[in-house]
């Protein structure tokens, strides 16, 4: 049985702190947030500046690029999902080790294989023309695919699709830890090869299975209490993976509870009750205007604790395959927003699900406020749709 009923309250509290939207982090801290938040979604270039404007404090576009591509404190690569992610340097064993098999036995594999080789094929022939290709400087795809081309000495057959823009080969040779998002040239992404873009990362420094529990503590750290197909969602990994991963790290470490009003069992760090103990939940948390697919509304997989059920489909519309933009007030999702930006205004649209309190929605207002003065334009357009 559970040890423990905890009441969602202070769950949607504790989540809000993990996730640094009940308190801004200082900026020195940005990339232990990244950390904290088990990587920023990058899928939409915007997503993880806005993601990192709404924790961190006079949070400036610089500051990511400069540690994206100056510091190299932190990379842009696809991980949990098969999508793209930007985490620490530092922790890339752990994400690669325990995601390359999900990824390249389950879930990435090419849907026209004549067009792609076979997986043998690849490696054999085309990903050491990638690294050749890759050896002086960063490219985009358009320059690596007729690089590499060249150099097989094959022009006459262009392999349609093989550097498509929703991954292709290069998301392939990301997996296998041989290419990495560098700066892009423009508005067009940029790869370059690992062991030159990031020298120093040792990646065989951990195996598979501690890698995996190492992921599972991460993610608990910024996303627990957590139920085992929170988890299992979250990272993409197989469900096999998933049980035995629990089983290596639940002693010592975990506790199970309940969540009252919500059903079933969730895994808790046993660190996580002082946080719980300590807790003002008198104190009310600022309104975020969270972006496209943010971490904090994609970390499970039942995400009632933070939006009611009838609304789900307003944020996660999956015929087209996307997550709404959403407002946050004090932990909970109560509507989505949209903006539309000019050289000369900034138009934010908010549609609440239920009518805002006064009080909250001159809140609201002056977050886009604030918003627009990140973007850099002076003249705002805000309203209630």
């Amino acid at each position: 049985m559970a040890s423990e009923t905890i009441s969602l309250g202070k769950v949607n509290r504790l989540y809000l702190t993990k996730h640094h939207l009940f308190r801004k982090a200082r900026k020195d801290h940005l990339v232990k947030v990244v950390d904290d938040v088990c990587g920023l979604h990058a899928q939409v270039p915007l997503t993880p500046y806005l993601s990192l404007w709404n924790r961190v404090e006079d949070f400036e576009n610089g500051l990511l690029d400069e540690a994206l591509y100056r510091d190299k404190t932190l990379v842009k690569v696809w991980c949990m999902r098969g999508t793209l992610h930007i985490i620490p340097s530092e922790d890339l064993p752990i994400y690669n080790r325990a995601l390359k098999r999900m990824w390249l036995e389950h879930h990435g594999e090419f849907r026209d294989e004549p067009n792609f080789h076979t997986i043998e094929e690849r490696k054999k022939l085309i990903y050491p023309k990638i690294l050749e290709a890759l050896a002086q400087k960063p490219l985009k795809r358009s320059e690596l695919n007729a690089k590499v081309r060249f150099l097989l000495k094959d022009n006459s057959k262009p392999y349609p699709g093989l550097f498509s823009a929703w991954g292709g080969i290069l998301k392939e040779t990301g997996y296998e830890c041989l290419t990495v998002h560098a700066q892009p040239c423009g508005r067009e992404s940029c790869f370059a090869r690992l062991d030159k873009w990031l020298p120093h990362i040792n990646l065989n420094k951990i195996d598979e299975d501690e890698a995996k529990e190492k992921l599972l503590i991460k993610y608990l750290c910024g996303y627990g209490p957590a139920s085992a197909q929170d988890f299992f969602y979250w990272s993409g990994l197989m469900a096999g993976d998933t049980r035995k991963t629990i089983e290596n790290v639940a002693g010592s470490l975990l506790e199970e509870i309940e969540i009252e009003g919500v059903k079933g069992r969730f895994l808790m760090l046993k660190e996580d009750f002082k946080t719980l103990d300590s807790m003002n939940l008198d104190e009310k948390a600022s309104p975020s205007l969270l972006p496209k697919f943010d971490s904090f509304v994609l970390g499970h997989k039942d995400r009632t604790r933070i939006i009611r059920s009838e609304y789900l489909k307003q944020v996660f519309r999956s015929k087209i395959g996307d997550v709404a933009a959403t407002l946050l007030i004090n932990g909970h999702i109560v509507g989505t927003w949209r903006h539309e930006k000019t050289k000369t205004s900034l138009t934010i649209a908010v549609t609440p699900f239920q009518k805002l309190a006064k009080e909250d929605l001159k809140e609201v207002e002056e977050r886009a406020k604030e918003l627009s003065q990140f973007m850099g334009v002076a003249k705002l357009k805000f309203r209630i749709c």
